[in-house]
Protein backbone atom coordinates (compact mmCIF):
# COMPACT_ATOMS: atom_id res chain seq x y z
CA UNK A 1 0.00 0.00 0.00
CA UNK A 2 1.28 3.51 -0.97
CA UNK A 3 2.13 5.64 1.93
CA UNK A 4 1.53 9.15 1.69
CA UNK A 5 4.06 11.62 3.45
CA UNK A 6 3.26 14.30 6.38
CA UNK A 7 5.34 16.66 4.30
CA UNK A 8 2.47 16.02 1.51
CA UNK A 9 -0.40 15.96 3.60
CA UNK A 10 0.77 19.25 5.01
CA UNK A 11 1.44 20.98 2.14
CA UNK A 12 -2.20 20.44 0.90
CA UNK A 13 -3.22 21.57 4.00
CA UNK A 14 -1.38 24.37 4.31
CA UNK A 15 -2.62 25.23 0.65
CA UNK A 16 -6.46 25.05 1.60
CA UNK A 17 -5.80 26.85 4.20
CA UNK A 18 -4.69 29.70 2.49
CA UNK A 19 -7.76 29.46 -0.27
CA UNK A 20 -10.06 29.05 3.14
CA UNK A 21 -8.84 32.43 3.31
CA UNK A 22 -8.80 34.05 -0.04
CA UNK A 23 -12.51 33.07 -0.02
CA UNK A 24 -12.66 34.72 3.21
CA UNK A 25 -11.54 38.23 1.48
CA UNK A 26 -13.30 38.06 -1.14
CA UNK A 27 -16.88 36.73 0.36
CA UNK A 28 -16.29 39.46 2.92
CA UNK A 29 -15.78 42.31 0.48
CA UNK A 30 -18.24 41.22 -2.11
CA UNK A 31 -21.23 41.24 1.20
CA UNK A 32 -19.97 44.55 2.43
CA UNK A 33 -20.59 45.93 -0.80
CA UNK A 34 -23.76 44.69 -1.85
CA UNK A 35 -24.89 45.76 2.12
CA UNK A 36 -23.59 49.39 1.38
CA UNK A 37 -25.09 49.62 -2.06
CA UNK A 38 -28.80 49.30 -0.66
CA UNK A 39 -31.80 47.47 -3.15
CA UNK A 40 -31.92 50.54 -5.43
CA UNK A 41 -30.42 48.63 -8.57
CA UNK A 42 -32.14 45.17 -7.57
CA UNK A 43 -34.73 44.47 -10.30
CA UNK A 44 -33.64 46.93 -13.10
CA UNK A 45 -31.50 46.40 -15.90
CA UNK A 46 -28.16 47.10 -13.94
CA UNK A 47 -28.73 44.05 -11.40
CA UNK A 48 -26.37 42.09 -13.33
CA UNK A 49 -23.94 44.68 -13.85
CA UNK A 50 -23.48 45.52 -10.09
CA UNK A 51 -23.48 41.83 -9.36
CA UNK A 52 -20.89 41.39 -11.39
CA UNK A 53 -18.69 44.76 -10.16
CA UNK A 54 -19.22 43.29 -6.84
CA UNK A 55 -17.98 39.82 -7.12
CA UNK A 56 -14.53 41.97 -9.23
CA UNK A 57 -13.80 43.51 -6.50
CA UNK A 58 -14.11 41.37 -4.28
CA UNK A 59 -12.28 38.63 -5.85
CA UNK A 60 -9.42 40.72 -7.27
CA UNK A 61 -8.77 42.25 -4.17
CA UNK A 62 -8.26 38.85 -2.66
CA UNK A 63 -6.21 38.13 -5.72
CA UNK A 64 -3.98 40.73 -5.17
CA UNK A 65 -3.33 40.78 -1.10
CA UNK A 66 -3.59 36.70 -1.06
CA UNK A 67 -2.02 35.67 -4.47
CA UNK A 68 0.17 38.49 -5.35
CA UNK A 69 1.32 40.06 -2.00
CA UNK A 70 1.72 37.23 0.56
CA UNK A 71 2.16 34.47 -1.61
CA UNK A 72 4.24 36.54 -4.26
CA UNK A 73 2.45 35.13 -7.80
CA UNK A 74 3.54 36.81 -11.00
CA UNK A 75 0.45 37.85 -12.60
CA UNK A 76 1.51 35.58 -15.40
CA UNK A 77 1.71 32.10 -12.49
CA UNK A 78 -2.11 33.63 -11.97
CA UNK A 79 -2.79 33.25 -15.43
CA UNK A 80 -2.56 36.61 -16.82
CA UNK A 81 -0.85 36.37 -20.41
CA UNK A 82 -0.29 38.75 -22.71
CA UNK A 83 -1.39 39.89 -25.17
CA UNK A 84 -4.79 39.37 -23.33
CA UNK A 85 -7.47 40.67 -25.73
CA UNK A 86 -6.70 38.35 -28.72
CA UNK A 87 -6.88 35.67 -26.17
CA UNK A 88 -10.17 37.25 -24.65
CA UNK A 89 -11.22 37.53 -28.07
CA UNK A 90 -10.65 34.01 -29.14
CA UNK A 91 -12.35 32.64 -26.37
CA UNK A 92 -15.60 34.74 -26.93
CA UNK A 93 -15.63 33.11 -30.20
CA UNK A 94 -15.09 29.93 -28.95
CA UNK A 95 -17.76 29.91 -26.01
CA UNK A 96 -20.34 31.43 -28.36
CA UNK A 97 -19.72 28.88 -31.01
CA UNK A 98 -20.52 25.96 -28.51
CA UNK A 99 -23.56 27.53 -26.97
CA UNK A 100 -24.76 28.16 -30.58
CA UNK A 101 -23.96 24.30 -31.07
CA UNK A 102 -26.06 23.66 -28.12
CA UNK A 103 -28.99 25.73 -29.39
CA UNK A 104 -28.55 24.13 -32.40
CA UNK A 105 -29.12 20.28 -31.24
CA UNK A 106 -32.27 21.41 -28.90
CA UNK A 107 -33.85 22.62 -32.35
CA UNK A 108 -33.15 19.41 -33.83
CA UNK A 109 -34.68 17.59 -30.77
CA UNK A 110 -37.87 19.93 -30.13
CA UNK A 111 -36.94 23.60 -29.11
CA UNK A 112 -38.15 26.20 -31.34
CA UNK A 113 -36.29 29.84 -32.13
CA UNK A 114 -38.97 32.38 -33.14
CA UNK A 115 -37.69 35.77 -34.69
CA UNK A 116 -39.20 38.22 -33.70
CA UNK A 117 -37.71 41.47 -35.52
CA UNK A 118 -38.51 44.22 -32.86
CA UNK A 119 -34.94 45.91 -32.69
CA UNK A 120 -36.69 48.59 -31.04
CA UNK A 121 -35.89 47.67 -27.33
CA UNK A 122 -32.52 45.46 -28.36
CA UNK A 123 -29.65 48.07 -27.18
CA UNK A 124 -31.70 48.92 -23.81
CA UNK A 125 -32.01 45.60 -23.01
CA UNK A 126 -29.01 44.07 -24.82
CA UNK A 127 -26.32 46.49 -23.66
CA UNK A 128 -26.35 46.45 -20.03
CA UNK A 129 -26.94 42.79 -20.02
CA UNK A 130 -23.51 42.10 -21.85
CA UNK A 131 -21.57 44.49 -19.35
CA UNK A 132 -23.08 42.31 -16.78
CA UNK A 133 -22.25 39.17 -18.64
CA UNK A 134 -18.29 40.41 -18.99
CA UNK A 135 -18.24 41.30 -15.25
CA UNK A 136 -20.19 38.52 -13.60
CA UNK A 137 -17.62 36.28 -15.76
CA UNK A 138 -14.32 37.40 -14.93
CA UNK A 139 -15.79 37.62 -11.17
CA UNK A 140 -16.24 33.76 -11.41
CA UNK A 141 -12.95 33.10 -13.12
CA UNK A 142 -11.32 34.82 -10.59
CA UNK A 143 -13.21 33.06 -7.76
CA UNK A 144 -13.24 29.69 -9.11
CA UNK A 145 -9.56 29.92 -11.44
CA UNK A 146 -7.30 32.18 -10.77
CA UNK A 147 -5.56 32.41 -7.76
CA UNK A 148 -7.56 29.74 -6.30
CA UNK A 149 -6.84 27.02 -8.64
CA UNK A 150 -2.82 28.07 -9.29
CA UNK A 151 -2.15 27.75 -5.66
CA UNK A 152 -4.06 24.41 -5.18
CA UNK A 153 -2.67 22.90 -8.49
CA UNK A 154 0.23 23.43 -6.90
CA UNK A 155 -0.55 21.35 -4.17
CA UNK A 156 -1.96 18.27 -5.47
CA UNK A 157 -1.64 18.47 -9.20
CA UNK A 158 -3.86 20.05 -12.20
CA UNK A 159 -5.88 16.95 -12.74
CA UNK A 160 -7.20 16.96 -8.74
CA UNK A 161 -7.33 20.29 -8.92
CA UNK A 162 -9.71 20.90 -11.44
CA UNK A 163 -12.28 18.02 -10.46
CA UNK A 164 -12.14 19.70 -7.08
CA UNK A 165 -12.32 23.03 -7.79
CA UNK A 166 -15.25 22.25 -9.93
CA UNK A 167 -17.37 20.49 -7.28
CA UNK A 168 -18.09 24.11 -5.50
CA UNK A 169 -18.80 25.68 -8.83
CA UNK A 170 -21.66 23.38 -9.56
CA UNK A 171 -23.31 23.40 -6.31
CA UNK A 172 -23.30 26.67 -6.12
CA UNK A 173 -25.84 26.90 -9.29
CA UNK A 174 -27.61 23.88 -7.93
CA UNK A 175 -29.59 26.55 -6.11
CA UNK A 176 -30.55 28.51 -9.28
CA UNK A 177 -33.95 28.62 -10.30
CA UNK A 178 -35.09 25.03 -12.18
CA UNK A 179 -32.03 23.09 -11.11
CA UNK A 180 -31.82 19.55 -11.67
CA UNK A 181 -29.02 17.07 -10.99
CA UNK A 182 -28.54 16.89 -14.31
CA UNK A 183 -28.09 20.71 -15.00
CA UNK A 184 -25.56 20.75 -12.02
CA UNK A 185 -23.36 17.86 -13.66
CA UNK A 186 -23.13 20.12 -16.64
CA UNK A 187 -21.93 22.79 -14.81
CA UNK A 188 -19.54 21.05 -13.64
CA UNK A 189 -18.62 19.77 -16.76
CA UNK A 190 -18.39 23.66 -17.70
CA UNK A 191 -15.86 24.08 -15.05
CA UNK A 192 -13.99 21.55 -15.92
CA UNK A 193 -13.77 23.20 -19.83
CA UNK A 194 -13.05 26.31 -18.32
CA UNK A 195 -10.09 25.19 -16.21
CA UNK A 196 -8.59 23.76 -19.08
CA UNK A 197 -8.59 26.45 -21.14
CA UNK A 198 -7.06 28.17 -17.79
CA UNK A 199 -4.29 25.84 -17.84
CA UNK A 200 -4.00 26.26 -21.51
CA UNK A 201 -1.42 29.07 -22.98
CA UNK A 202 -4.51 31.08 -23.03
CA UNK A 203 -4.60 31.02 -19.50
CA UNK A 204 -6.97 33.77 -17.74
CA UNK A 205 -8.02 35.56 -20.45
CA UNK A 206 -9.04 32.69 -22.36
CA UNK A 207 -11.08 31.45 -19.42
CA UNK A 208 -12.69 34.70 -18.64
CA UNK A 209 -13.24 34.81 -22.78
CA UNK A 210 -14.92 31.61 -23.29
CA UNK A 211 -17.38 32.10 -20.00
CA UNK A 212 -18.44 35.46 -21.30
CA UNK A 213 -18.65 33.96 -24.84
CA UNK A 214 -21.03 30.71 -23.59
CA UNK A 215 -23.33 32.80 -21.59
CA UNK A 216 -23.78 35.58 -24.07
CA UNK A 217 -24.11 33.32 -26.64
CA UNK A 218 -27.08 31.80 -24.85
CA UNK A 219 -28.54 34.65 -23.55
CA UNK A 220 -28.06 37.73 -26.12
CA UNK A 221 -28.20 35.75 -29.51
CA UNK A 222 -30.68 33.29 -28.75
CA UNK A 223 -32.84 34.44 -25.64
CA UNK A 224 -31.88 30.82 -23.94
CA UNK A 225 -32.07 31.01 -20.05
CA UNK A 226 -28.78 30.85 -18.34
CA UNK A 227 -28.01 28.58 -15.61
CA UNK A 228 -32.09 29.04 -14.60
CA UNK A 229 -32.03 32.64 -15.47
CA UNK A 230 -34.37 34.54 -18.63
CA UNK A 231 -32.97 38.21 -19.28
CA UNK A 232 -35.67 38.48 -22.07
CA UNK A 233 -33.88 39.55 -24.90
CA UNK A 234 -35.85 41.08 -27.46
CA UNK A 235 -35.56 39.96 -31.13
CA UNK A 236 -34.99 36.08 -31.17
CA UNK A 237 -37.23 34.00 -28.58
CA UNK A 238 -36.02 30.26 -27.61
CA UNK A 239 -38.65 28.18 -26.24
CA UNK A 240 -37.60 24.54 -24.86
CA UNK A 241 -39.37 21.54 -25.60
CA UNK A 242 -40.96 18.97 -24.51
CA UNK A 243 -38.02 16.59 -23.01
CA UNK A 244 -36.37 18.72 -20.52
CA UNK A 245 -33.50 16.32 -20.16
CA UNK A 246 -32.61 16.91 -23.88
CA UNK A 247 -32.81 20.70 -23.77
CA UNK A 248 -33.17 21.72 -20.64
CA UNK A 249 -36.21 22.87 -20.47
CA UNK A 250 -36.92 26.07 -17.80
CA UNK A 251 -32.76 26.12 -16.49
CA UNK A 252 -31.78 26.37 -20.22
CA UNK A 253 -29.39 24.27 -22.48
CA UNK A 254 -27.10 23.77 -19.44
CA UNK A 255 -29.40 21.46 -17.86
CA UNK A 256 -29.80 18.96 -20.90
CA UNK A 257 -28.05 16.72 -23.05
CA UNK A 258 -27.48 19.23 -25.53
CA UNK A 259 -24.64 21.32 -23.18
CA UNK A 260 -23.74 17.90 -22.04
CA UNK A 261 -22.29 17.20 -25.69
CA UNK A 262 -21.05 20.46 -26.57
CA UNK A 263 -19.02 20.66 -23.52
CA UNK A 264 -17.30 17.66 -23.82
CA UNK A 265 -16.59 18.62 -27.08
CA UNK A 266 -15.08 21.91 -26.39
CA UNK A 267 -13.11 20.31 -23.70
CA UNK A 268 -11.45 17.79 -26.01
CA UNK A 269 -11.02 20.55 -28.61
CA UNK A 270 -8.75 22.36 -26.24
CA UNK A 271 -7.46 18.99 -25.38
CA UNK A 272 -6.06 18.89 -28.65
CA UNK A 273 -4.70 22.00 -29.29
CA UNK A 274 -0.80 22.16 -29.63
CA UNK A 275 0.44 23.21 -26.17
CA UNK A 276 -2.96 22.53 -24.54
CA UNK A 277 -1.54 22.98 -21.15
CA UNK A 278 1.07 25.95 -20.52
CA UNK A 279 4.64 24.77 -18.17
CA UNK A 280 3.61 24.19 -14.56
CA UNK A 281 5.91 25.62 -11.54
CA UNK A 282 8.78 24.00 -10.38
CA UNK A 283 7.32 22.80 -7.16
CA UNK A 284 4.26 20.82 -8.95
CA UNK A 285 6.94 19.42 -11.10
CA UNK A 286 8.78 18.13 -8.08
CA UNK A 287 6.14 16.83 -6.19
CA UNK A 288 5.23 14.79 -9.04
CA UNK A 289 8.79 13.26 -9.60
CA UNK A 290 8.54 12.52 -5.70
Amino acid sequence: MARVSFAAVKRVAIALGWIVLFYVLAIGVDYGLTKAAGSWWTGTALSVVAVGAFEIIGFGLATYVIGRLLKKYSWSGLGWRRPGLRRFARGVARGAVIAASAIVLGVVFGARLHFTGDWSAWAAVALPLILGLVFAALGEELGFRGYPMRHLADAVGVLPAIIVLALPFAILHAWNPSATVFSTINVGLAAIWLSVAFFSTGGMPLAWGAHFGWNAGLAVLFDAPVSGFIFHVPVVEYTPGLHRWIDGGAFGPEGGIVATIALIAGSLFLLTRANAFSPQPAALQEMVAA
